[in-house]
C-alpha cells in the first residue's frame, strides 16, 4: 500500500457518507472511522470484511467495506415516498448511502436475500456500490425477508426503502 493509495483513500472516505471503513490490502490494514459513528443513535455495527488478506486487490478498487443496516418501522410519510410501495408489511431496511444495488457478490452468484429468506444477525443483504467502493449491508438482527423493494442494478437513494423485514 503506497502513502498515495493510503491519501486517495483518506480523500475519498472523508467526501463520502461512509462512516465505517475497514480495507485490508497485502497484509497491511485500514480502518477509518469518522466521528458521527459515535453519536448515540447513529448504527454502526462492525462485520467481517469479505475479501481475505491473502487474497490481492486489483489496483484502483477497494474491498468490501461493512456497513449495518439500520432497521426503522415503517411510517406513512416512508409509505408516502416513491421508491416504498402504499403498504409495506413489517419493518423497512433503508439504504445507507448513495449507490448502486446489488442483490448477490457477482452476475453468477446466487442473491444474498430473497423473499422468505430467512437471515441471521452479521450475514450480508446486499451490497452497495458507492463511488467504486462495495459495501456489505449486514442484518442487525435476526430476520425473515418479506420483500426485496428495488431491482439488482438500481440506483438507491440514501435511505430509500430497500428490504421489508420481520424480526425472528
Amino acid at each position: 500500500m503506497t502513502d498515495q493509495f493510503v491519501f486517495e483513500v483518506l480523500k475519498q472516505f472523508n467526501d463520502s457518507s461512509i462512516v465505517d471503513l475497514d480495507f485490508s490490502r497485502d497484509g497491511t490494514r485500514l480502518a477509518l472511522k469518522k466521528k458521527e459513528a459515535c453519536i448515540p443513535g447513529m448504527v454502526s455495527t462492525a462485520a467481517s470484511v469479505a475479501v481475505p488478506v491473502s487474497q490481492p486487490v486489483p489496483a484502483g478498487t477497494a474491498s468490501a467495506a461493512p456497513i449495518s443496516a439500520a432497521a426503522e418501522n415503517t411510517t406513512p410519510a416512508a409509505a408516502a415516498t416513491p421508491e416504498a410501495p402504499a403498504e409495506v408489511p413489517g419493518e423497512t431496511i433503508k439504504s445507507p448511502v448513495v449507490g448502486t444495488f446489488y442483490r448477490a457478490p457477482s452476475p453468477d452468484s446466487p442473491a444474498y436475500a430473497e423473499k422468505g429468506s430467512k437471515i441471521k444477525k452479521g450475514e450480508p443483504l446486499c451490497i452497495i456500490e458507492a463511488m467504486k467502493m462495495m459495501n456489505t449491508l449486514t442484518a442487525e438482527f435476526d430476520l425473515e425477508v418479506l420483500a426485496v423493494l428495488p431491482e439488482n442494478g438500481d440506483l438507491v437513494e440514501y435511505d430509500q426503502p430497500l428490504f421489508s423485514v420481520q424480526r425472528l
